[in-house]
């Protein structure tokens, strides 16, 4: 009910501002919300690899993941010291996060927010909305078309699969 209070009254995501640049990389900083449900966990496992492998030893991107604490079993533990998690007590009566969480996570702004939640969840759409990033990615639901300026379709039984390789191509890593 929150989430849909202070929800865009229109579809006001604007232009995204995506262009062919000449430079490989024009996205440097990046925040990406990893899925709730354990089951997704092994596709978002292999997006995690192909941006760590995009991050090179010069370190050009900035990565910083979210995770719910209960799923800290199904996460790369090389990503530990990026790895921002939450749990009952950062998430308000309304199902939202408190604004100091989102203190703690905006202490830069990000590029691009992805989320690879493949349904629904106000919690992390919620973070999403307040990045103000200028690519808000997430996977297409009727109700994400309002928060998200690039929704990758769910089609057939590969649709995770495809939807990852989507987001890489969309941040040019392949």
């Amino acid at each position: 009910m929150a989430l849909w209070w202070n929800r865009p009254r229109e579809k006001t995501n604007g232009p995204v501002g995506l262009a062919i640049r000449k430079e490989r990389y024009p996205i440097t900083n990046l925040l990406v919300l990893l899925p709730k449900k354990p089951e997704h966990s092994h596709m978002a496992r292999m997006f995690i690899q192909v941006l760590q492998n995009a991050m090179g030893p010069e370190g050009r991107l900035q990565i910083r993941y979210i995770a719910i604490r209960r799923n800290l079993e199904y996460v790369d533990s090389s990503i530990n010291d990026r790895l921002i998690t939450y749990s009952k007590e950062h998430v308000n009566r309304w199902g939202l996060p408190h604004k100091s969480f989102l203190d703690l996570i905006f202490t830069s702004q990000p590029d691009a927010v992805i989320d690879l939640n493949l349904e629904f969840d106000p919690f992390t759409v919620a973070i999403a909305q307040h990045s103000n990033a200028p690519m808000r990615i997430g996977f297409y639901t009727e109700e994400g078309e309002k928060y998200y300026n690039i929704l990758i379709k769910r089609k057939g039984s590969d649709y995770i699969e495809k939807g990852f390789l989507n987001i890489q191509q969309l941040l040019g890593l392949t």
